[in-house]
């Protein structure tokens, strides 16, 4: 392999970290794909990113194109000469192709032309296989910049471009490309920069150019302090990344907040130095201190400016959220219900008061056909009441990160039980099943209500938009009820939210069933389950307990060498009704024996399989069907259905209908006919 190494570095504003991702992906994936499509051959494509800067080294990197032998087809040997000299068609292709008379060639009556093409050097093929990918790069806030003609991430500073210890020209948003880079804004001016040494030397310069290093030494610093104090400093991994991605040098600042906050709950100080601030809470022996490690982008701060800094932002938030808090448990919990009429809740579905009615409503529809005690009922009922007051406290709507979460605390300081208190911050949570009754309860009820109004309103997801995160809502309600095992019908309660909206209509109607359907079929998938397993069982999507049973009946049926006969069987008797519409029938017309002994074993098959049903055993379901095969097969053989007297005909297909609709009982196992070969 090469030891040659190509460099591009682009030097930009601080990016924001909801680009970095985007654009380490796009660029290995642009520039892999035009050196491929450029013959040239390359080793490996290592892509680095920091908040000022990003780029490639492309390690192993040929200096030159490979050369190939170009085969091109002109026009037929008809058209080609006439007289056996070379036409005008013949003459023109020529000229286009740049070959001459003695390069052609004549096969199955096509003239070809046939030369080789000597490959171009690197040094020419990368300053534009790196302008194109870059132009082609795609962001989610892209800015434009001088007279408006630069549309970029965040306007371009400097272009390093180089092959080995040759600048690459190359000139692109206006900037020509040279070996200078810049190290640390705060420290550094122009640095010379080369493939070989550029890490180090940026390095050298305090930038971190490669995102692992920057990690390994963020990790470094926290342990440095927990070293320090004696103390714990979980990494939450969503800040580390944020970290790591907003600075090129890294470095932990300790600081402190005043400790009367500390009277605050845990989840509102974490959320103003994590969230707010970018910051990691301490603990000691397990208890949240007054510290905190923040971080600079740069060495250390002796001067204590920076520490600072944060400790003046600190603590002014939470002197705010501490002022908050205070002032909203004046009140007692209950009482901030009302000021939910004052909060629109979508455009056409009302307020959040409107919206808590309906829920309420729901969630005791549901607690009844749970059968739930008079406790667990007032329990339900209470929680849906107050499941949305945290929405007017003034610390939720300070901090909106923490709905439920302040919802629970302050019900637990009114004296609410403690299954109303956690079912309230729990029925937020699209995460997570709930493990309350009142969180489950209230949560189903409170996204059957929102997918239901959002639909009659006309607000559908689409392929590519989903704006009100339904398929989401769609996934909880799924995942709750087959967690907890509910055996209650979505449809039904689809149906109740649409009449507590006072917008039932079949054509709503139809488009949930569509949706629900579809979103049981992805449902199955993420559990695991093959494409064909999914589709033929997402009719139970109304029932979304018993489809996964169904689903793993199948899954583990398919292993048995009788799934064989069973699809024998049922497609067998599929295929000959599946464009019979009805399936009435009269087994006194039957004639042949055949017919009347696949009658009879039908009728205890269904009595049979519905009464495993019953016990939701769909293995002993499957097992029953499969007994018929015999009898099937012998109907088969013995009975002409197709028979040319019409009634005869229809109620032999009636019939026939009835049986497959008996399979389908279970699932459509006509998708299940490849699932053999699986």
């Amino acid at each position: 392999m090469s030891d040659h190494k190509a460099l591009l570095e682009v030097g930009i504003e601080e990016l924001p970290s909801s680009e970095v991702q985007g654009i380490k992906t796009q660029l290995k994936e642009r520039i892999e794909r035009s050196l491929d499509n450029n013959r040239l051959g390359y080793g490996e494509l290592e892509v680095f990113v920091a908040s000022r800067r990003f780029g490639v080294l492309i390690h192993g990197i040929e200096l030159k194109q490979s050369d190939f032998v170009e085969k091109k087809k002109g026009p037929s040997e008809k058209i080609a000469y006439k007289e056996g000299e070379p036409t005008r068609a013949l003459l023109g292709f020529l000229r286009g192709s740049n070959a001459q008379l003695e390069d052609v060639s004549v096969e199955g009556g096509y003239v070809y032309v046939q030369r080789e093409i000597i490959g171009k050097m690197a040094e020419e093929l990368l300053p534009q296989i790196f302008s194109e990918s870059l132009r082609s790069l795609e962001f989610k806030k892209p800015m434009r910049w001088g007279d408006g003609t630069y549309r970029f991430a965040r306007p371009v500073k400097w272009i390093t471009a180089m092959l080995d210890t040759e600048i690459l020209d190359m000139e692109l948003f206006g900037k020509r490309s040279s070996n200078k880079s810049r190290g640390h804004r705060f420290f550094f001016d122009e640095v010379e920069v080369s493939p070989e040494n550029y890490f180090q030397n940026m390095r050298d310069a305090l930038v971190i150019a490669r995102e692992s290093d920057r990690e390994e030494r963020t990790l470094s610093e926290i342990r440095r302090i927990e070293s320090d104090i004696h103390s714990q400093i979980p990494v939450d991994q969503e800040l580390l990344a944020e970290v790591v991605s907003l600075t090129e040098y890294p470095t932990a600042v300790l600081g402190n907040f005043m400790e009367k906050y500390l009277s605050l709950p845990p989840e509102v100080i974490i959320v103003t130095i994590k969230h707010h601030q970018r910051t990691f809470p301490v603990y000691k022996e397990g208890k949240l201190t007054n510290n905190f490690v923040a971080f600079q982008d740069g060495p250390a701060d002796p001067l204590g400016n920076i520490r600072l800094g944060y400790e003046e932002v600190i603590n002014a938030r939470l002197e705010d959220a501490f002022f908050y808090f205070e002032k909203d448990k004046e009140r007692p919990f209950e009482q901030y219900v009302d000021g939910l009429q004052g909060i629109l809740f979508q455009r056409g579905l009302g307020t959040l008061r409107d919206k808590t009615e309906r829920t309420t409503a729901l969630s005791s529809e549901i607690s009844r056909r749970l059968k739930a005690k008079s406790d667990e009922l007032f329990e339900v009922e209470r929680t849906a009441l107050l499941a949305k007051a945290d929405q007017i406290t003034r610390v939720v709507q300070e901090f909106p990160e923490l709905q439920g979460i302040m919802g629970r605390i302050y019900a637990e300081a009114s004296g609410e039980k403690s299954g109303v208190a956690l079912g309230i911050e729990e029925h937020y949570r699209d995460i997570l099943v709930p493990t309350t009754l009142t969180g489950a309860v209230v949560g189903v009820s409170d996204r059957i209500d929102t997918l239901a109004g959002n639909f009659a309103i006309g607000n559908i997801p689409s392929a590519s938009k989903d704006p009100y995160a339904l398929r989401r809502k769609a996934s909880f309600i799924f995942r709750t009820m087959h967690h907890l095992g509910w055996k209650l019908d979505l449809l039904e309660l689809l149906e109740r939210a649409l009449n507590n909206l006072n917008k039932t209509s079949e054509e709503t109607l139809d488009s949930l069933k569509d949706f629900f359907s579809s979103r049981y079929e992805a449902f199955l998938l993420e559990r695991g389950f093959s494409m064909n397993i999914a589709r033929s069982v997402k009719m139970w999507w109304r029932f979304p307990y018993l489809g996964v049973r169904a689903a793993e009946a199948i899954s583990e049926y398919v292993k048995n060498e009788d799934f064989n006969d069973l699809l024998i069987a049922y497609q067998r008797v599929h295929n000959i009704s599946r464009g019979h519409s009805g399936n009435s029938f009269d087994g006194s017309k039957f004639i042949e024996q055949a017919e009347r002994d696949l009658l009879n074993n039908y009728l205890k098959c269904f009595d049979d399989v519905m009464e495993a049903l019953e016990r939701d055993d769909f293995e002993k379901s499957l097992q029953l069907l499969t007994s018929l095969k015999p009898h099937i097969d012998r109907y088969f053989d013995d009975v002409f259905v197709m028979a040319e007297q019409e009634d005869i005909r229809l109620n032999r297909l009636g019939f026939l209908k009835s049986v497959d609709q008996l399979f389908l009982k279970i699932g459509d196992l006509s998708l299940l006919l490849e699932e053999e070969r699986v």
